[in-house]
């Protein structure tokens, strides 16, 4: 909090945003200090390319006792974090949390990857999406016929415009003979053979997913109810968010998340999203790490750019990564498209997007 700031003062939108994980981390120690909030924080055994400490922190505030928990998560996508970070710093500095409910608590988990909020990468350390990371790795992988047919297009063997004009050409073709949204399934539905790849899930839980279900042992599973928001960027239009449920539409889970978070609540079972449907996404994780509590899960997604320049973002990050130079002369205008791609240095759109997470989380407060 700036010099001569009141606690609980009310701030603009974009204020809450910050310019780097470092400054984020550091900005959430003094508002919780501020708030008189304690801060548990599980440190990544890597460093910041600041040399800093990594860490995944956890801010409870309510009793250990609640029966009614609403937990709030940035980072899973490490670049993404900027936005759930900024809500979070809300939510503590402007006072959102002074007064809760009875019988509630809040947990806010501020940079569940740490590593890819920290140096750029929508990833974890080991290129895995942590998002696409919660299956079960003693069973066989799932298969991704589709991922297959444009693996090598998702990862061209230079930048080189000629390259790149031949990958867009087969996904393009792609598009053309199976629909846009048949292309968006195949790249981001989640694959489990391709290890340099995108949307890669993994050959193990990650650093990430064993702290997740640390962080949940302790303070969200038990009997009663646990309402959770995750917050994403990427998809979707400009400043526009959407409430992401993976529940099918007639069911109890959904009929819950509709009641906690409001009927504009969408399915990815449905069709009416703009996420595929994923495997081995977070809430499939959390549905077993919350138990017995009845679990509302919905990713609070708010879009930045159009879906080809997010794509086009991650694929040059990935390359530069697996094939390139990540400290090479063309890594600084890759991490700013990457950034942008994902958390847009824009005051408006930070202002319109920290209002929709913190609606989002004030009025859960009201109805869980």
């Amino acid at each position: 909090m700036t010099h001569g700031d009141r606690p609980g003062q009310a701030h603009p939108g974009h204020w809450h945003f910050s310019a780097d994980y470092a400054t984020a981390r550091r900005r959430l120690i003094a508002a919780c200090a501020e708030a008189g909030f304690a801060l548990e924080s599980h440190r990544h055994p890597l460093r910041g390319p600041d040399g800093g400490t990594l860490a995944t922190d956890v801010v409870r505030v309510g009793p250990m006792s609640a029966r009614r928990r609403l937990a709030v998560v940035a980072g899973t996508h490490g670049v993404e974090g900027y936005f759930g970070a900024a809500v979070i710093h809300g939510l503590i500095a402007d006072g959102h949390l002074r007064a809760l409910p009875p019988d509630c608590a809040v947990v806010l988990i501020h940079g569940l990857n740490p590593y890819g909020f920290a140096w750029t990468r929508r990833v974890t350390e080991d290129n895995v999406d942590l998002n696409r990371n919660w299956v079960d790795f003693g069973r066989p992988r799932p298969d991704a016929p589709d991922y297959a047919a444009i693996a090598d297009a998702l990862l061209p063997a230079d930048l080189e415009p000629p390259t790149l004009a031949r990958s867009d050409g087969r996904l393009q073709r792609f598009a053309r003979e199976r629909g846009f949204f048949a292309l968006q399934e195949a790249i981001t539905r989640g694959q489990y053979q391709w290890d340099d790849g995108l949307y890669f899930g993994g050959r193990g839980p990650t650093w990430s997913r064993r702290r997740m279900a640390e962080i949940a042992a302790r303070h969200l599973a038990g009997p009663g109810h646990v309402a959770v928001v995750d917050c994403h960027t990427g998809l979707g239009g400009h400043g526009k968010g959407e409430l992401i449920s993976i529940a099918a539409p007639d069911s109890a889970d959904f009929v819950r998340a509709e009641h906690v978070f409001g009927p504009g609540v969408t399915s990815t079972l449905a069709g009416n999203s703009v996420s595929a449907h994923l495997m081995g996404s977070l809430d499939e994780g959390m549905a077993e790490l919350v138990g017995p509590a009845d679990l509302t899960f919905v990713a609070l997604e708010v879009g930045t750019r159009d879906g080809q320049t997010v794509i086009a973002a991650l694929r040059d990050d990935n390359w530069l990564h697996m094939r390139g130079n990540a400290g090479g002369p063309l890594a600084p205008a890759i991490k700013a498209r990457l950034k942008d791609a994902f958390a847009p240095e824009d005051p408006g759109w930070q202002d319109r997007v920290h209002a929709l997470g913190v609606g989002c989380v004030t009025r859960a407060l009201s109805r869980i």
